[in-house]
């Protein structure tokens, strides 16, 4: 008699799995949840993985201070430069779709006049957490465009030392008038 009632009683849970899915499919609350977590981690994952690559131009760019080979220093750059265009080509379309899903189910919780209150905090933490996420990125790229540019100026600079054509400094002749 055991044995016949495991199968059943597994049925019945499978059953009751599907449909507490199949509920939570139907609230429109738990699916804008479920989307902005989404969000969220995908976001995450692309601001995790741009400041990593700006990390390293400055990791490079500190690593190729004193270099005058200027051809390893475009090769290297160009690379690193293409590497923070690839992750992000690849990545953001990810978070263009989850946040084109969010307005979407937003619009549903909207329609269906359930949970109200429920999702702003949610929204609010997600707003603030992927704001300083995009404030630590944009102060990684920056200080990695401006440690580049100070390559490149000392780079112009070595150029410049070595001869009197590059140095960007024009000397004119001073004549007198009696």
């Amino acid at each position: 008699m055991l044995k016949k009632a495991t199968p059943l009683a597994l049925a019945l849970l499978v059953a009751a799995g599907v449909g507490a899915a199949t509920a939570r499919a139907a609230d429109p609350v738990a699916t804008a949840q479920a989307t902005i977590q989404k969000l969220v981690t995908d976001a995450t994952t692309l601001h995790s993985t741009v400041l990593a690559d700006a990390q390293k131009i400055s990791a490079d760019v500190q690593s190729l201070q004193g270099s005058t080979d200027r051809a390893t220093v475009r090769t290297t750059l160009t690379a690193d430069a293409q590497k923070i265009k690839a992750d992000r080509d690849q990545l953001w379309p990810t978070v263009q779709a989850d946040w084109a899903q969010l307005k979407t189910d937003l619009q549903a919780v909207k329609t269906s006049k359930t949970g109200k209150g429920q999702l702003k905090p949610l929204l609010q933490q997600a707003n603030a957490q992927l704001a300083q996420e995009r404030d630590a990125v944009k102060t990684a790229l920056q200080s990695a465009h401006q440690a580049a540019q100070a390559l490149r100026d000392s780079l112009k600079q070595a150029a410049g030392s070595g001869s009197h054509k590059g140095s960007g400094t024009k000397t004119t002749p001073t004549t007198t008038t009696p």
